[in-house]
């Protein structure tokens, strides 16, 4: 498989699998309507927000990898997976798949992604736990990264002259 092949793949894959895992958080737990987002971090807390990310990249890039090769060991092509993944989601898994051998060899594979995920998860949590972030300071400055344009622009700088 080639590289830029096997990138979007794992890319698509992320982005299916974030949207599964955010829904199912939110699904957990009531949010505020109208949450105010703090764009005031201190440079320390950043970088710390910035190690740990770069810490996580092998451990995600292996989990990946592990969840790709689950769902080809099943006999599902990636691209496959995340419709039904998505058909799933929306509640109409059997209208999109009548083959009771594909749902089954989706769900198995689903089982084995989530079990990587979970395992991923994990890892990141001791990750969290060892520094020097509260969890509850880390999914902060994550909610700004993903909602505030300034505090993204702040943090990508600084991941990329980590990466340097």
């Amino acid at each position: 498989m080639n590289y830029s092949n096997y990138s979007t793949k794992v890319f698509s894959l992320t982005l299916v699998l974030s949207a599964i895992f955010i829904t199912c958080a939110i699904g957990q737990q009531t949010l505020p309507q109208q949450m105010e987002i703090n764009e005031d971090f201190t440079d320390k807390e950043l970088k710390e927000f910035v190690r740990i990310n770069i810490e996580m990249i092998p451990i995600q890039e292996k989990g990946q990898e592990n969840m790709l090769k689950a769902i080809e060991k099943e006999g599902l092509k990636v691209e496959r997976f995340q419709e039904l993944a998505q058909a799933q989601q929306a509640g109409n898994l059997t209208e999109v798949s009548g083959d009771p051998e594909e749902i089954a060899k989706f769900s198995k594979a689903g089982q084995k992604v989530l079990d990587t995920q979970q395992e991923v998860q994990m890892k990141v949590q001791e990750e969290i736990v060892k520094s020097e972030l509260s969890k509850e300071k880390f999914q902060e400055i994550y909610m700004a990264y993903n909602q505030s344009e300034k505090v993204r622009a702040k943090i990508e700088k600084m991941m990329a002259d980590e990466i340097d």
